[in-house]
């Protein structure tokens, strides 16, 4: 059966062009007193039969167009889009776009309209070729333009072509593309980096941080520069920032701390790290480092008992794994079968269970993405909270 919604807007569509048609020309009016309720009949039994190509040929022509009705056209095309029937979809909007009657600013809709199909088809090329246009003259949808652009590059993944638009949007609304260009200039510095341009990977991550002073992502990037580059100090300077910037990402930090702190032969800088942290925020990363702290510098009992206190006071699922992992190695206090049956329970729960959640649109996995591959907002993914996460 044909979508009700779809039926309804083609039947308002007809009537609306009608009356409007009526109301504004009289020949119009003569006209179409009769040939609307055919073409209306004739419309409506290609739907009823699910042929809906006919339908639209037989409602386009129907459907009278004048300024009045551009409005009801792009309903008509953006609801096919919407359905993902963005082919019906293109063919009402260049139906639309060819007719000499539009105004100026119905041109730029209708143009706009055009280059979301096109880029819902994946034909790229077409849609910045048309956002382009229109976002070189001077109108009050140029701004529109400019952000469909800016999907399109992201999309390309032309990082410096959409810094560019980035930048030309920011002036109005700083905060928000301000950290969306931190992340575009993260995008080009480790390209620079697997070419091995260390000197450009650097002058863009200072980009990253003139735009958004606390990214995370521009922080890690940097502290793994200067670990590879022998400079452990200034590694763990960067990495510390992280729990200001953002503490949520801190996991993600801890990893390249230890070994930096572990090249400068300061292992207590590392726990006196994770004593503040754990002050501030006792997540499941933090206190499984501060167990693995524990156990190479002060032996498996305090190493079981700290990470048994913890759990107490902040249950995790990855938590107790540790915990069950540590018993079954040093204490024995269960039978050996008991301790490998839970242990096995607990990391096959582990391993379906997702790491990372966005924030906007709950998309969630086991992979860290800067830009949610769901909602395609930036910096909203974040390691997941509660009993199951952190």
């Amino acid at each position: 059966m044909p979508d009700i919604a779809l039926l309804g807007l083609i039947l308002a569509a007809i009537v609306i062009g009608y009356f409007l048609g009526w109301r504004d020309q009289k020949r119009r009016r003569v006209n179409s007193s009769g040939q609307l309720s055919k073409d209306y009949f004739v419309g409506l039994n290609y739907l009823i039969n699910e042929q809906t190509d006919e339908a639209i040929d037989v409602f386009i022509k129907a459907l009278d167009i004048n300024n009045d009705t551009v409005d009801t056209y792009l309903a008509l095309g953006n609801l096919f889009s919407k359905r993902g029937e963005v082919e019906k979809s293109i063919r009402v909007h260049q139906d639309l776009l060819a007719r000499p009657s539009l105004t100026s600013i119905q041109s730029f809709q209708v143009q706009l309209a055009l280059a979301h199909n096109y880029s819902s088809a994946g034909l790229l090329d077409r849609a910045e070729s048309i956002l382009i246009d229109l976002s070189r003259q001077n109108h009050e949808l140029r701004d529109q333009a400019l952000q469909q652009l800016l999907r399109v590059y992201e999309q390309e993944r032309e990082w410096v072509k959409a810094a560019e638009v980035a930048e030309r949007l920011r002036p109005g609304r700083g905060e928000h593309f301000a950290v969306i260009l931190a992340h575009y200039y993260c995008e080009q510095s480790e390209i620079a980096l697997k070419q091995n341009d260390r000197v450009n990977a650097r002058r863009l991550i200072r980009q990253a941080f003139s735009r958004d002073k606390n990214s995370v992502r521009a922080s890690l990037l940097l502290g793994q520069m200067e670990f590879d580059e022998g400079g452990y100090k200034e590694a763990i300077k960067v990495l510390q920032r992280i729990s200001v910037q953002d503490i949520s990402f801190m996991p993600l930090s801890l990893p390249l701390l230890e070994k930096s702190f572990e090249h400068t032969g300061s292992l207590r800088g590392f726990g006196a790290y994770l004593g503040r942290c754990l002050n501030e925020r006792p997540g499941t990363a933090v206190i499984i480092a501060m167990t693995h702290l524990l156990l190479r510098e002060s032996g498996e009992s305090q190493a079981v008992n700290f990470l048994t206190a913890q759990l107490e006071r902040h249950p995790t699922l990855r938590g107790l794994n540790e915990l069950i992992d540590l018993r079954r190695q040093f204490q024995g206090d269960l039978s050996d079968n008991v301790l490998e049956l839970i242990h096995h329970l607990t990391d096959r729960m582990l391993e379906f269970k997702p790491v990372f959640s966005c924030g906007r649109c709950g998309f969630s996995g086991k992979e860290m993405h800067w830009q949610c591959p769901r909602c395609h907002h930036w910096g909203t993914v974040k390691p997941i909270q509660g009993f199951e996460g952190e």
